[in-house]
C-alpha cells in the first residue's frame, strides 16, 4: 500500500481555498498524434468539469509498478487527481481500460490512476472515437463502475468502506446506491435498482443503449455518447459533488435499442430546422446533445469552427 499523507490544509485557519477539480493527464508508452492527443485532454476537461467538489490535496510517495506493472514512482505533493494514459497491446476487443489506484481516507476517492489504450488500431480511431473513448475511461478512474465492490473501496491506510453499492437479484445485479437508482426512477425505471452488465462494472446495455457507462457504448462509434443522469448520481453516491447541469439530455428506451444510436437518447418532438441550427444556442435550447456530429440532423459546418466534425463541442 502507498504511503500517503494526510490531507494537507484541511480545517486550518486560513488555509488557501481549495482549487476547482481537476485532472491531470501524464503520457507514457508510445507517442499519441497530435488529434489523439488533444482528445485525451479535452476528455479530460470534459470530465472535470462534471464534478463540482475539490480534490483533496495529498502528499504520496508511491514506488514504481505498485499499482499496476509499468508505472513510474509518483512523489509529492497532489493537487490533482494525477491519471497516467499508456499505449499498449491489450486484447483485440477492447478499446481502452480504465481504473483508479490509491484511495484517499475519509472519502474513499482516488488519489491517481491509469489508462491503457490499446496500441492496436489506435491510429485509426478518429477523434471523436478517442475522446468518447477516454470520457468512458476517465470516469472509471473517477471510481464509476470501478469502485462499486466493497473489496476495491480500502484506503491508503488499510481502511475498508462498507457502504453497499451492488446486490445480487436471482441471476441480475443490480446497482442500488440511492443518487442513481432515483435518476433512474426519473427517467421511468422500474425494480429496485439499475440492472447491471455481467461484469458489474456497466450499466446493462439493453437498459441504456448508448449511455456512456453502458456495457454497450462500444457499439455506439463515431459520436459522443451522453453522460446521463444515472453517471452523474453514480459519481455522487460515491462522494462526489457534481454539475448537475453537465447531464446531457437522455431518455430509457422503449423496448429494444434503436438502430440509429442518436435515437436512444435524443429528446422527443425536437424540431431541426433546414440547414441546420443556426447557432449552438439554439440547439441547446431544443434539447439537443452536445457536440453535434457531421452528417448528424442540425449539424452546420458554421458551427463546427475547427472543422474536425463535431460542431458546438464547448
Amino acid at each position: 500500500m502507498a504511503l500517503a499523507g494526510a490531507l494537507l490544509g484541511a480545517g486550518q485557519a486560513g488555509a488557501v481555498p481549495a482549487e476547482p477539480f481537476g485532472i491531470e493527464v501524464r503520457f507514457l508508452g508510445a507517442p499519441l498524434g497530435a488529434a489523439q492527443r488533444s482528445a485525451v485532454n479535452e476528455a479530460a476537461r470534459r470530465v472535470s468539469a462534471l464534478i463540482a467538489s475539490p480534490f483533496e490535496p495529498v502528499r504520496v510517495d508511491v514506488p514504481a509498478g505498485e499499482c499496476d506493472r509499468g508505472l513510474p514512482a509518483l512523489r509529492g505533493r497532489l493537487t490533482r487527481l494525477v491519471v497516467f494514459v499508456r499505449v499498449k497491446r491489450l486484447d483485440d476487443d477492447l478499446y481502452a481500460t480504465g481504473m483508479p489506484c490509491d484511495l484517499h481516507d475519509g472519502s474513499f476517492l482516488p488519489i491517481y490512476g491509469v489508462v491503457d489504450l490499446n496500441s492496436s488500431g489506435l491510429s485509426e480511431l478518429p477523434r471523436t472515437d478517442v475522446l468518447d473513448t477516454m470520457i468512458h475511461e476517465f470516469l472509471h478512474v473517477l471510481g464509476v463502475g470501478t469502485l462499486w465492490e466493497r473489496d476495491a473501496r480500502i484506503s491508503v491506510s488499510g481502511d475498508q468502506d462498507d457502504r453497499v453499492f451492488v446486490k445480487r437479484q436471482g441471476k441480475t445485479t443490480l446497482y442500488v446506491a440511492p443518487r442513481a437508482v432515483a435518476a433512474f426512477r426519473a427517467l421511468g425505471g422500474k425494480g429496485a435498482g439499475i440492472p447491471l452488465d455481467p461484469d458489474r462494472g456497466h450499466w446493462a446495455g439493453e437498459v441504456v443503449c448508448s449511455e456512456v457507462l453502458s456495457g454497450s457504448s462500444g457499439d455506439y462509434t463515431g459520436r459522443l455518447n451522453p453522460v446521463s443522469p444515472l453517471t452523474l448520481g453514480a459519481l455522487e453516491d460515491l462522494g462526489y459533488r457534481v454539475q448537475a447541469r453537465g447531464a446531457a439530455p437522455f431518455r430509457l428506451p422503449v423496448g429494444a435499442c434503436p438502430v440509429d444510436a442518436g435515437a436512444a437518447d435524443a429528446p422527443a418532438g425536437v424540431a431541426v430546422p433546414p440547414g441546420g441550427f443556426t447557432s449552438c444556442a439554439a440547439a441547446r435550447s431544443a434539447g439537443v446533445a452536445l457536440p453535434l456530429l457531421r452528417g448528424q440532423p442540425g449539424y452546420r459546418p458554421g458551427l463546427d469552427g475547427d472543422g474536425d466534425g463535431l460542431a458546438c463541442e464547448r
